[in-house]
């Protein structure tokens, strides 16, 4: 496995811990060889444990240790050189509750990886850098996500410090970086002993303990003063622009950039890409600098450097010899994205000009020759999808209390981020979306912040992965080829909203149920409808989302008219508003009673199945403990299948005697209702057609007689007389209405493309030799009905089959 981290166990439980945590972190995991068959995956070591550590010290970013934490200092102590090569090392306990990053916990992320394996396990990162227990700046990290590095002889230690003990420390951020000015605020804002000066030379006043500088100039000399006490940023600001001719050695280019750099003031350690036109990306000198500087070389198209106000940039010979306004000078605008700063200096051989960078997240920018020395793409960020629960902060779990507390960068919707607005730090960004229906929009903006380098919490209300933004982010990765890292992504599990309102209620899911949304944005209606139907005649517990909002205010009654055709009217029915939150409201009433103008799009809207009752101001469903205790009578006289248990509905099968004195009634003139009529005409019952076409065999029999064809419309008078009817349409709301008025004249309905609106299903049948034989699925899988029924036929042998 081509990992950075490695995980070393020592027992079987850890062995087994090692195993989950290699999967969520994509990392190689070494266990003990006796507790292989723990983790398949896992590489077995027969070694001694001090071995197995010194193996794995040098071929890793970092090492998870699940043992004690004194073996763990045992056993890296020798390895141990410097912060800068010394890779991470975290420890663990064997069932994840304590994380401690021993070694590492900025420089080589050791406190980041503590709190990812925290929320994996569900356990407590122990941090114990002072900066993250005090929510201080981490000066070793500051800025690192967009690149800036620190200068070798900065007093980092001591500066560091000073800021931890209330000494006075001074800093300076160049003007001309305002993006650098406002990261330094943000982290700087728990900093009550940070003053920030104009005039960078005031930090050599013996009042600042120590000192910050940010910036892009050369201050040698000052830097000379003040290095023993401060800390110098170097930001990669300065994009690069170069023109040659053909065959230009690269120390000619070198001698000539130093030279611009220095008349002009710059810190060449600040370049942060060197740009040229497409036309000398294959120039060798070109491509040699920027390996030499190991700075990307950033090779801009023609079309790009048209497009620009050739006004804006000096006179230029390529005008003449390549058909463009310039080379260096739109490159370094280009490339850089700001003002010109350096205007195009002319050598012998080659033109430079310099622009200012903005100062954003650090990332490659554009494209880059294949042959150029590119830097290693900076440590991805991990995007972490929150589930905040229903809104009362005592209900946010532990793991999303430390997701938020660990992010550097927190999103959502705004009613979602000012539910949790008093856990926000100052030193954390707040990405606000004020509208509901972006979803998509909002995955897109966290995954890119993620992949910069930096942490984001994205939070949704109850549980991220109910109608919330983890499907979005997991589609988005999908499309996009995410191969599980870059960024890496976890999960925080939330309390949902049925969650609270069941909490509320006492137990009304105490038995199988499902959760269903009412909204049809993304959803069509009939594939909802669909889902309700079977949910109903399946007697689940139900949860309806997203039950009634402006647009929307038919789709409640719908659902709670499907739940009335396979509920009592008794079942309960509770809504729940805003559960949990200062407005909360929850209505319990019955399915009889339900009104469907009780809900919004803040109501969760929770009903009971048949066996769920009021007790009290409260809800409840039986688990079923009472009938599994329930005694069974003597098998010899009563076999249990047909033991009677209350309150449960089944089918009551019948066979009517002399059906001739019936009279039906078939509304619906196609394939479905030949093959109703058919039955009918050969159980002798006259059968009334009505509808404005029919079928030839349906003609032909109105033409002999045989049956009479109202040939029209239906017209709810049409059941006048009937004992049976047949709700054959084509058209849903047709066949429901039938199945209304059928119910409201005591007439028994049957309904072809909604059994369960009907009351009464008609079987497969066959018969053979004064043998009857009926298969029914209630409705729900006529099919297999009929199969069943044919292979009993074809067992039996000869007879006449129906339905």
């Amino acid at each position: 496995m081509n990992a950075d981290t490695v995980i070393i166990a020592v027992t079987r439980a850890g062995t087994r811990l090692a195993a989950r945590l290699a999967v969520k972190l994509r990392a190689a995991a070494h266990v003990p060889a006796k507790f292989a068959a723990e983790a398949p995956d896992a590489t077995p070591y027969t070694t001694a444990l001090l071995d197995e550590v010194r193996t794995c010290w040098g071929n890793y970013r970092a090492l998870v240790l699940i043992m004690a934490s004194g073996i763990a200092v045992r056993a890296i102590a020798p390895l141990i050189a410097r912060k800068t090569i010394d890779p991470a090392v975290v420890v663990l306990d064997e069932s994840g509750r304590f994380v401690i990053p021993l070694l590492g916990g900025h420089q080589a992320g050791a406190n980041d990886l503590a709190r990812r394996i925290a929320v994996i396990t569900g356990g407590q990162a122990a941090i114990t850098t002072a900066s993250d227990t005090r929510g201080l700046p981490a000066l070793d990290l500051l800025g690192r996500d967009r690149g800036w590095r620190i200068a070798n002889d900065s007093a980092l230690t001591h500066t560091m410090a000073c800021l931890v003990n209330g000494d006075l420390v001074g800093c300076f951020v160049d003007p001309a970086l305002p993006d650098a000015h406002r990261l330094v605020i943000e982290e700087g804002a728990n900093c009550a002993n940070l003053e920030y000066v104009d005039d960078p030379a005031s930090l050599t006043d013996p009042w600042f303990a120590a000192a910050i500088l940010v910036t892009h100039r050369q201050i040698d000399d000052l830097w000379q003063a003040l290095r023993a006490k401060g800390v110098r940023y170097l930001p990669p600001v300065l994009a690069v622009g170069i023109g040659c001719r053909r065959g230009t050695p690269v120390n000619e280019l070198h001698a000539a950039l130093r030279v611009t750099l220095a008349d002009a003031g710059l810190d060449p350690r600040c370049i942060g890409v060197i740009a040229t036109a497409d036309i000398k990306a294959d120039e060798p000198g070109l491509v040699e600098i920027a390996g030499r500087l190991n700075i990307p070389l950033r090779v801009v198209s023609r079309s790009e450097i048209t497009a620009l106000d050739a006004a804006r940039f000096s006179p230029s010979a390529a005008v003449t010899h390549v058909d463009l306004p310039g080379v260096a000078e739109p490159c370094a605008v280009i490339a850089g994205g700001g003002d010109l700063i350096v205007p195009k200096r002319t050598f012998q051989r080659c033109t430079i000009a310099v622009a200012l960078r903005n100062d954003a997240p650090y990332r490659s920018s554009g494209v880059v020759t294949t042959a150029t020395a590119v830097p290693a793409a900076p440590p991805s960020g991990v995007l972490t999808l929150v589930g905040i629960g229903p809104g009362d902060l005592s209900h946010l779990t532990y793991a999303a209390h430390a997701a938020l507390r660990d992010a550097d960068v927190v999103a959502g919707y705004h009613v979602y981020i000012d539910l949790i607005r008093p856990l926000l730090q100052p030193r954390q960004e707040v990405i606000v979306t004020p509208a509901m229906g972006d979803e998509i929009g909002r995955a897109r903006q966290a995954i890119a912040v993620a992949r910069s380098g930096r942490r984001v919490a994205l939070i949704s209300s109850g549980d991220a992965g109910i109608y919330a933004m983890a499907a979005p982010v997991f589609e988005i990765l999908r499309d996009e080829g995410w191969t599980g890292d870059h960024p890496a992504v976890d999960v925080v599990p939330g309390i949902s909203a049925f969650q609270a309102l069941a909490a509320r209620l006492g137990a009304p899911i105490g038995h199988d149920m499902c959760i269903i949304s009412l909204s049809d944005l993304l959803t069509p209606w009939d594939v909802i409808e669909r889902r309700l139907r079977a949910a109903a005649q399946a007697d689940f517990i139900v949860a309806l989302y997203n039950p009634r909002s402006r647009g929307r205010d038919w789709q409640l009654d719908a659902a709670l008219s499907i739940m009335r055709t396979h509920r009592p009217p008794t079942t309960p029915v509770a809504f729940g508003r805003n559960v949990t939150r200062a407005d909360e409201r929850i209505i319990l009433t019955t399915l009889e009673a339900a009104d469907p103008s009780c809900a919004d799009m803040f109501t969760i809207v929770l009903i009971g199945s048949s066996q769920s009752y009021i007790l009290g101001n409260r809800m409840a469903t039986p688990r079923g403990y009472a009938r599994k205790k329930q005694v069974v009578l003597d098998e010899t006289a009563v076999d249990r299948r047909d033991t009677p248990i209350p309150g449960t509905q089944r089918d009551y099968p019948v066979t009517l005697i002399n059906p001739g004195d019936l009279s039906a009634v078939v509304i619906g003139g196609g394939a479905v209702g030949e093959r109703k009529v058919r039955g009918l005409l050969n159980a002798g019952i006259p059968v009334r057609l009505v509808s404005p076409t029919a079928t030839p065999y349906l003609a032909a029999w109105a033409n002999a007689g045989l049956i009479m064809w109202n040939r029209r419309e239906y017209e709810p008078g049409d059941l006048a007389g009937a004992r049976l009817v047949f709700a054959a349409t084509d058209r849903r709301n047709v066949n429901s209405q039938i199945a209304r008025d059928a119910a409201a004249a005591g007439i028994l309905c049957n309904v072809v493309d909604a059994p369960e609106e009907g009351s009464f299903h008609v079987p497969a049948v066959h018969r053979s030799g004064g043998i009857t034989i009926a298969v029914s699925s209630g409705g729900v899988a006529p099919a297999r009905a009929i199969a069943l029924r044919n292979a009993l036929a074809q067992w039996l042998g000869e007879g006449d089959v129906e339905g």
